[in-house]
């Protein structure tokens, strides 16, 4: 009987883990359409990969450590934007990268990449529903399109960085 009590609290973590890799697969698969999300690769933020793919995309769940709904779907490219930002490096994608956000995103600075908090009204996106985001190899292609967010329709967000990629909000919004 013992043995038996001394697994009940194992049985607990290893079900209270599965319940929250099963939510975090969830949170992930929402960012993308589902006939993209269900065979990409679900991995956690810390890259560990809860979910095989087949498709090359992979889908990563709401980040509990900011405010809003961020979960992401994305392509090789965006993969590597995403490790470059986190590392404070150049990225080095040379492909075209899609990006999808279907649940919305943290509110963000539309000029720094590293800010944390609200700069000015004008510079912080706050609201944005589903977008796509899309990288472009060549970045002169960016110089056709408005940085303002509230423009009403596609935008360059974080232009003077090596992050600098174009905006497509699907929802409309409007400054807060």
């Amino acid at each position: 009987m013992r043995k038996v009590l001394a697994l009940i609290p194992a049985c607990l973590l290893v079900s209270s883990l599965a319940l929250a890799d099963d939510d975090a697969i969830e949170s992930a698969a929402s960012a993308a359409p589902e006939s993209l999300s269900k065979n990409a690769t679900i991995a956690d933020w810390n890259h560990n990969v809860l979910r095989e793919g087949t498709n090359g995309w992979t889908c990563l769940p709401d980040r509990s450590d900011t405010p809003g709904t961020d979960p992401w779907c994305v392509n090789e490219p965006w993969l590597n934007f995403l490790g470059a930002l986190a590392n404070n490096e150049e990225p080095s994608y040379t492909e075209f990268g899609i990006g999808y956000m279907l649940q919305g995103d943290t509110p963000v600075s539309n000029t720094d990449p590293a800010a944390t908090e609200k700069t000015t009204d004008a510079d912080w996106v706050e609201g944005l529903g589903a977008h796509l985001m899309l990288l472009l190899p060549d970045r002169n292609q960016l110089d056709a399109f408005p940085q303002d967010p509230y423009n009403g329709g596609p935008w360059v967000m974080w232009l003077d960085t090596p992050y600098a990629h174009l905006m497509i909000p699907i929802d409309s919004f409007s400054k807060k």
